[in-house]
């Protein structure tokens, strides 16, 4: 006979997991921690807003200011290309007509899309403008007021409700602070009502901080002149072009507002080469005010910087030959960033284009974009938020 097999009495299933002892198992020094805040600092902050959830470690880890600081900056280093498109659009719950935004974020090679979402403003789109800006986050500006939006987050928030522009214009300037770590909104607005004076042009400013509330401030000094275009801030202080007719050399071009003294001003342009009917524009490059003419020579793109605040000095700095374009393209192609020794230009719904400065050479980049856009910018990854936390 066949003996029978011995019977085997299977063991027990071992006793489930606490959760700190679970907690211990996934943060078990299989990987260091160091390395895994290597990890987690080149994640986006989407990302890293779901991965709070993975533990109590993490949840300190990616919490920690220290954290929050070193993910800043190397985010600040390796800027996203932000594409922005509107559209018009019917809500049928209401019947009512609104904008959806379209907000599309890609690395410099195209190589990866870090967000793609849609945000929905009560407004006409044709009465939607986007603020120039290049950090974590962007404004946007309608017939019912300002929004701040970071796109990281994807929340938006409407601002406190502005001082009423008599002429219907909205002239504004938004700008970050990096010694406050604060983005600053500038709000010109006309309040004369007789209509035998030509303005009483007023100023009032915004400070955004991270979680805190915000409210306007109404200062007391006046604009001097109609000012068009957006603000740009350099080193603390605001500059408009002047929409007043410019007559000869001498006269002013430029109105300026410093935010520490909250004082206007006025700057002078290069000498001998400013002509009010060209296609004159004002960027901040590489932290330096730039005055921008695309017109004065034929396919040229002429960029002064002011070199001394002071006494008003304006050098010639970049003369970029523009045979790339056609002369209906140029009054639409404007410089936004200068990076690695490059200044990068956005050719209006075309392409994303850079000025290489020591070849001098345009090199053009449509292949990282599909499709029109309205407004293109730079942004960086930010755990900035809007609001009381």
């Amino acid at each position: 006979m066949k003996k029978k097999p011995p019977t085997r009495i299977p063991s027990p299933p071992p006793p489930p997991l606490s959760s700190s002892q679970d907690e211990e198992l996934m943060m078990d020094p299989v990987l260091p921690t160091d390395l895994i805040i290597n990890i987690l600092l080149r994640l986006p902050v989407k990302s890293l807003g779901k991965f709070k959830c993975v533990s109590k470690q993490w949840l300190q880890l990616i919490t920690d200011p220290h954290f929050i600081s070193m993910h800043r900056e190397l985010c600040l280093h390796s800027p996203n290309l932000l594409l922005v498109k509107t559209v018009a659009v019917l809500q049928e719950a209401h019947m009512k007509r609104c904008t959806r935004v379209d907000l599309c974020s890609l690395n410099f090679d195209g190589s990866c899309k870090n967000l793609d979402f849609s945000l929905y403003l009560e407004d006409d789109e044709k009465n939607i403008e986007m603020l120039p800006s290049k950090w974590d986050l962007i404004c946007f500006v309608s017939e019912s007021g300002f929004y701040a939006c970071n796109p990281s987050t994807q929340v938006m928030m409407k601002l406190p409700e502005a001082s009423c522009c008599t002429s219907g214009e909205v002239n504004a300037g938004m700008g970050y602070v990096k010694e406050r770590d604060e983005y600053v909104l500038v709000h010109l607005f006309d309040r004369s009502l007789d209509i035998h004076v030509d303005y009483d042009i007023g100023c009032e400013v915004l400070r955004l901080r991270d979680g805190k509330d915000c409210s306007w401030k109404v200062v007391n000094a006046n604009c001097p002149f109609v000012v068009r275009g957006w603000g740009v801030l350099v080193e603390n202080v605001f500059y408009w072009m002047i929409w007043d007719e410019y007559n000869q050399p001498g006269d002013e071009a430029i109105v300026s507002f410093d935010l520490e003294k909250e004082e206007f001003g006025t700057v002078s342009p290069p000498e001998g080469c400013f002509d009010p009917n060209g296609a004159w524009s004002l960027v901040e490059l590489g932290g330096r005010l730039c005055l921008v003419d695309n017109m004065a020579r034929p396919l040229t793109m002429d960029i002064w910087v002011l070199k001394d605040f002071e006494n008003q000095l304006w050098v010639r700095e970049y003369s970029i030959n523009m045979n790339a374009y056609t002369n209906d393209m140029l009054k639409f192609v404007i410089p936004f960033d200068y990076r690695d020794g490059k200044i990068l230009m956005d050719a209006k719904q075309e392409s994303l284009d850079y000025y290489d400065v020591k070849k001098k050479q345009i090199r053009r980049m449509d292949h990282l974009i599909a499709g029109e856009w309205t407004w293109l910018r730079l942004y960086t990854e930010s755990f900035f938020s809007l609001g009381s936390k």
